[in-house]
Protein backbone atom coordinates (compact mmCIF):
# COMPACT_ATOMS: atom_id res chain seq x y z
CA UNK A 1 0.00 0.00 0.00
CA UNK A 2 1.55 3.43 -0.78
CA UNK A 3 1.55 6.79 1.46
CA UNK A 4 0.00 9.53 0.19
CA UNK A 5 1.96 12.57 0.74
CA UNK A 6 1.49 16.26 -0.38
CA UNK A 7 3.58 17.76 -3.12
CA UNK A 8 6.22 20.50 -1.91
CA UNK A 9 5.26 22.60 -4.91
CA UNK A 10 1.27 23.42 -4.34
CA UNK A 11 2.29 25.55 -1.44
CA UNK A 12 2.42 29.83 -1.74
CA UNK A 13 5.48 31.00 -2.69
CA UNK A 14 7.63 33.01 -0.46
CA UNK A 15 7.69 36.88 -1.58
CA UNK A 16 10.93 38.48 -0.36
CA UNK A 17 11.46 41.86 0.00
CA UNK A 18 14.11 43.16 -1.23
CA UNK A 19 15.91 46.36 -0.25
CA UNK A 20 17.96 48.11 -3.29
CA UNK A 21 21.22 49.40 -2.74
CA UNK A 22 23.03 52.81 -2.79
CA UNK A 23 23.63 53.41 -6.88
CA UNK A 24 26.08 55.20 -7.64
CA UNK A 25 26.32 57.56 -10.85
CA UNK A 26 29.76 56.82 -12.93
CA UNK A 27 30.77 58.87 -15.83
CA UNK A 28 32.32 56.83 -18.38
CA UNK A 29 34.96 58.19 -20.63
CA UNK A 30 34.13 58.19 -24.36
CA UNK A 31 36.34 56.13 -26.54
CA UNK A 32 38.07 59.74 -28.89
CA UNK A 33 38.92 61.15 -25.93
CA UNK A 34 40.89 57.89 -25.01
CA UNK A 35 44.67 58.16 -26.12
CA UNK A 36 46.63 54.89 -26.14
CA UNK A 37 49.83 54.73 -23.55
CA UNK A 38 48.42 57.08 -21.29
CA UNK A 39 47.39 56.19 -17.50
CA UNK A 40 43.70 56.25 -17.05
CA UNK A 41 42.00 55.68 -13.61
CA UNK A 42 38.92 52.99 -13.77
CA UNK A 43 38.85 49.51 -13.88
CA UNK A 44 40.04 46.54 -16.59
CA UNK A 45 36.94 44.68 -18.75
CA UNK A 46 35.59 41.58 -16.80
CA UNK A 47 35.53 40.31 -20.21
CA UNK A 48 38.22 37.94 -21.34
CA UNK A 49 38.34 38.64 -24.39
CA UNK A 50 38.25 42.58 -24.34
CA UNK A 51 40.28 42.98 -21.12
CA UNK A 52 40.77 46.89 -21.89
CA UNK A 53 40.39 49.58 -19.60
CA UNK A 54 37.28 51.60 -18.85
CA UNK A 55 38.32 54.87 -17.75
CA UNK A 56 36.00 56.90 -15.18
CA UNK A 57 35.50 61.00 -16.58
CA UNK A 58 37.28 63.04 -14.26
CA UNK A 59 35.27 65.68 -12.74
CA UNK A 60 35.45 69.28 -12.73
CA UNK A 61 37.70 70.82 -10.46
CA UNK A 62 35.15 73.75 -9.88
CA UNK A 63 31.61 73.18 -9.92
CA UNK A 64 30.13 69.74 -8.31
CA UNK A 65 31.12 68.62 -4.24
CA UNK A 66 32.39 65.59 -4.24
CA UNK A 67 29.92 62.79 -4.33
CA UNK A 68 29.42 60.83 -0.80
CA UNK A 69 31.41 57.60 -0.43
CA UNK A 70 29.16 54.73 0.40
CA UNK A 71 30.57 51.56 2.26
CA UNK A 72 31.91 49.94 -1.24
CA UNK A 73 28.73 49.81 -3.41
CA UNK A 74 28.82 47.57 -7.08
CA UNK A 75 27.95 49.57 -10.07
CA UNK A 76 26.84 48.08 -13.49
CA UNK A 77 29.20 49.92 -16.04
CA UNK A 78 28.98 48.89 -19.49
CA UNK A 79 32.24 48.67 -21.37
CA UNK A 80 32.88 50.85 -24.33
CA UNK A 81 34.67 48.86 -26.25
CA UNK A 82 33.07 44.99 -26.43
CA UNK A 83 29.69 45.89 -24.98
CA UNK A 84 29.75 43.95 -22.33
CA UNK A 85 28.00 45.20 -18.76
CA UNK A 86 29.04 43.53 -15.49
CA UNK A 87 29.51 44.82 -12.07
CA UNK A 88 32.44 46.52 -10.68
CA UNK A 89 33.42 47.50 -7.06
CA UNK A 90 33.98 51.31 -6.49
CA UNK A 91 37.24 50.30 -4.14
CA UNK A 92 38.84 47.95 -7.14
CA UNK A 93 39.37 50.95 -9.60
CA UNK A 94 42.83 51.75 -10.19
CA UNK A 95 45.27 53.25 -13.14
CA UNK A 96 45.81 51.83 -15.66
CA UNK A 97 47.74 52.03 -18.84
CA UNK A 98 45.37 52.19 -22.30
CA UNK A 99 46.65 50.24 -25.33
CA UNK A 100 43.84 50.84 -28.31
CA UNK A 101 43.95 47.22 -30.14
CA UNK A 102 44.92 44.90 -27.69
CA UNK A 103 44.42 43.89 -24.10
CA UNK A 104 46.30 45.21 -21.05
CA UNK A 105 48.11 43.04 -18.92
Amino acid sequence: MAIKRPAKSRGTPVRHTSTSAPVRHINVMPLPQMRAGESYVGWLCKNRACGLVIAISPQPAAGQPAAAEFDDPLSAIKCLHCGNEDLYRWSARGEHLYSAGSPSP
